[in-house]
Parts: structure tokens; C-alpha cells; sequence
């Protein structure tokens, strides 16, 4: 780490921190932390604190990616993406995976590979999703009260990189799996 970011850590760690939540729903809290250092003023950060996540790349046995279309409330707009969902508490991420894929793609993976995982917005969002490879497809629906309004879309890599290029695909998680695929 780099010398001021230590520097940070360390002022936090030192600092007096009164934690109360602003906002609690059904799966998004927001919790907003008051810093106090001495000698300086306070602060006043808002966290929005989500359970983790799972991201799927279903690839089928032609070597296609199955990805879904979905409107997304939040930004108003039907998005292009791979699968995906939010960890149920107590449930392990990759049991997690193969119910999310299965729901939302109608598929059951024969293999299904950790493939790591990232923070989507480190500087005020607490998730962390997990990220996996779907192989060995077979089909096996499972249905859930949400996913009635997902179509499904197979696409080959190059046409999924020229989507992202074009801006067709303009969702973090799903870029970050098709870039890494491809390479």
C-alpha cells in the first residue's frame, strides 16, 4: 500500500466512529458513520451496505455466451447481461450461482468455476460479487416471482465485444466477465 493510503487506515482506525443506520430496506441499508478526529472536523460518510452477490457467464456448448434482457427501474432502461442475483443470508455463493443461473437462464451448470470476484463500488457500496464460469449447460428451470421479464440472448464473443464497444452492453459486472473471457 501506498503511504498515504496507510495513513488513512490508520487515522480510522484511530478515530471515534458513531455508526447509526439512515435507511434499511428489504436488501439496501445505508448507514452513515460520523468521524471524529481530533484536530480536525468531523466527517460524515454514507456506506449503502448490501449482502454480497453472484454473477454467472453461462457459456453454452456451441461456445456462446447466454446473456438476458431486462429493464432495470434504476436507470430506465431494458440492460443486456449475464445472470446474476444477491446471496440469500446464510447461503454459499455458489450454491447461489447455479439457483440464480437456472432461474434467470433456464440452464443448469455442469461445471460451475469460481472465478473470483470484485467490489462494485469500494468508495460506498459494501458489495462484493462473486463471479463464476458456466459450462456443461443442461436445461433445468427453476422459477422465481422476478425473473418473468427476462428474455434470453445468445451471442457469440465477437459480437458480444462490439456490443460493449458500441456501448450495447453498458453493465459493469458483464463487461468485466466478457473481457475476461476473451482475453
Amino acid at each position: 500500500m501506498g503511504r498515504n493510503a496507510d495513513m488513512q487506515k490508520l487515522q480510522d482506525e484511530e478515530a471515534q466512529i458513531e455508526s447509526q443506520w439512515a435507511f434499511k430496506g428489504n436488501y439496501l441499508k445505508v448507514r452513515q458513520d460520523t468521524i471524529k478526529r481530533v484536530g480536525h472536523p468531523h466527517k460524515i460518510w454514507e456506506i449503502a451496505v448490501m449482502p454480497g452477490a453472484v454473477a454467472i457467464l453461462p457459456i453454452d456448448s456451441k461456445g456462446n455466451l447466454i446473456l438476458i434482457e431486462q429493464w432495470r427501474r434504476a436507470i430506465g432502461h431494458i440492460t443486456l447481461e449475464i445472470p446474476a442475483g444477491m446471496i440469500d443470508p446464510g447461503e454459499d455463493p455458489l450454491a447461489c450461482a447455479q439457483r440464480e443461473l437456472q432461474e434467470e437462464t433456464g440452464y443448469k451448470a455442469g461445471e460451475l468455476t469460481p472465478w473470483g470476484g470484485y467490489y462494485t463500488s469500494p468508495g460506498m457500496i459494501s458489495e462484493y460479487i462473486h463471479l463464476f464460469l458456466a459450462k456443461n449447460l443442461t436445461e433445468s428451470r427453476l422459477y422465481a416471482d422476478d425473473t418473468e421479464g427476462i428474455d434470453h440472448r445468445k451471442v457469440t464473443i465477437p459480437e458480444a465485444l462490439a456490443m460493449i464497444a458500441q456501448g450495447e452492453i453498458c453493465d459493469a459486472k458483464t463487461t468485466i466477465a466478457i473481457l475476461r473471457y476473451a482475453k
